[in-house]
């Protein structure tokens, strides 16, 4: 799931070490293989920067291999790659969002990585697991991480003489505290904070591991059953409307909406909400803002806490030859290790998949939690068609969360339209 701020612009190409022939062919007479290397960033963005010094350090440690970077902003990335790989022109290894690597691997693009991985050790790295598909398999090897914890503003806290989160709370205590956090300052009967943002566009930060939480589930039997139509899941949205409406402790869906899918991270940010869900990525726009804030464990529901993980992840090119994959493959050890991992780790935006780099490299105050809550994450239902089926799935559900329709249907008609996404993708193919 993408978690950068998209950006304007055309593709940029960065040409590093040398120029590929159109194919990106194979090693030439010299011996020199090259390898072109995708990757989204908005340009000039410090993502990018570091990229660019990364590989120019690797075909330095590796004169063999001429790298090619090629850089879009998140949208522009995906839209180009998926005509490259219709037309077999693909770079030979690229970052995936991490929900979109059982997509390529079904459409014949990637490399099945499961015999290399196998050369790893595997406990050295963060979200191997969550990676493998229905029968085992691993077409990505995870570059950073994210997982949602409960972001809290100590200073509101402080302010409010609530005691702050801890790994005990149950969502009667997250409940109880945002309560006593929300304020009306200006008299004119609608808050002015929050005591937490219960909605969010984005379902990861949102409904999917409250669902969870409430014993309910998305996805089971290798992600292709859509199960949320349950009891569990009714009580757990149901609690979320109870928090916009009656209960008056969260924005409500329309001021949530209001915002925009990128600007509802900033209610956090800017104090308008006193807690909220959010992922590794989220604590950029915090410390832009000076915000004072800590994080603690999701809460306990009755079936847990709910956690779920995404890794963004390198893959490679079913259409790489033999000396292109395994120069994408040495890319791919080289960057996750320890020294990388750690430069990585300095520009906030993800969780080093490298645990010597994650334990160095993060905040004391706020690494343990995370790992922590990756440690404990399930995958996010991904599949083939992940993207289409989630979207069904979504648009039903906020449409209760909206309150335009009774929860109870929004379950009921989400699940068989999300369901006819998956049946149909899978219909025929071999089991």
């Amino acid at each position: 799931m993408k978690v950068r701020m998209l950006a304007a612009g055309t593709l940029a190409v960065l040409a590093l070490a040398g120029t590929a022939s159109c194919g990106g062919g194979p090693a030439g007479e010299s011996g020199t293989v090259t390898l072109r290397l995708g990757f989204y960033a908005g340009a000039g963005d410090p993502a990018e920067r570091l990229m660019r010094e990364l590989a120019k350090e690797f075909t330095a440690a590796n004169p063999s291999i001429k790298v090619e970077l090629e850089v879009a902003p998140y949208v522009k990335f995906f839209e180009r790659l998926r005509t490259q790989i219709a037309g077999g022109q693909a770079p030979q290894v690229w970052l995936s969002d991490g929900v979109l690597v059982q997509e390529f691997a079904a459409r014949g693009a990637l490399a099945d990585l499961t015999d290399r991985v196998k050369t790893m050790d595997a406990a050295a790295y963060s979200g191997l697991e969550l990676n493998r598909d229905d029968k085992g398999r691993v077409h990505g090897f995870p570059q950073g991480a994210q997982t949602p914890v409960l972001f809290y503003n100590k200073k509101l806290f402080a302010e409010a003489g609530v005691a702050e989160p801890t790994a005990e709370w149950t969502y009667d205590d997250l409940a109880t505290a945002a309560r006593k956090l929300t304020k009306d300052t200006n008299g004119d009967g609608k808050p002015d904070t929050y005591g937490f943002r219960a909605y969010s566009p984005g379902f990861t930060e949102s409904w999917w591991p409250i669902v969870k939480a409430f014993g309910g589930e998305v996805a089971t039997d290798g992600n292709r059953k859509v199960a949320i139509n349950t009891p569990e899941s009714r009580a757990a949205l149901d609690w979320m409307l109870a928090a916009m409406g009656k209960d008056g402790f969260a924005p409500d869906y329309v001021t949530t909406e209001s915002f925009g899918k990128g600007a509802v991270h900033t209610l956090f940010a800017t104090g308008r909400v006193a807690m909220s869900y959010g992922i590794y990525a989220r604590t950029l726009p915090a410390l832009s803002a000076k915000v004072d804030f800590g994080v603690a464990p999701l809460p306990k529901g009755p079936g847990g806490r709910g956690n779920v993980g995404i890794v963004n992840s390198w893959v490679v090119s079913k259409a790489a030859t033999p000396e292109q994959a395994d120069a994408a493959w040495k890319w791919i050890t080289y960057f996750s290790g320890e020294e990388p991992q750690s430069r990585w780790a300095k520009l906030g935006e993800a969780i080093p998949i490298n645990k010597k780099a994650a334990a160095t490299a993060l905040p004391a105050d706020r690494g343990p939690v995370f790992l922590e809550a990756l440690d404990a994450a399930s995958d996010l239902g991904t599949n083939a068609v992940w993207s289409e089926y989630t979207e069904a799935l979504a648009k039903r559900v906020n449409e209760a969360l909206s309150g335009a329709i009774p929860v109870a249907t929004a379950l009921e008609t989400g699940q068989k339209e999300a369901q006819q996404v998956i049946d149909r993708f899978y219909a025929g193919q071999a089991q």
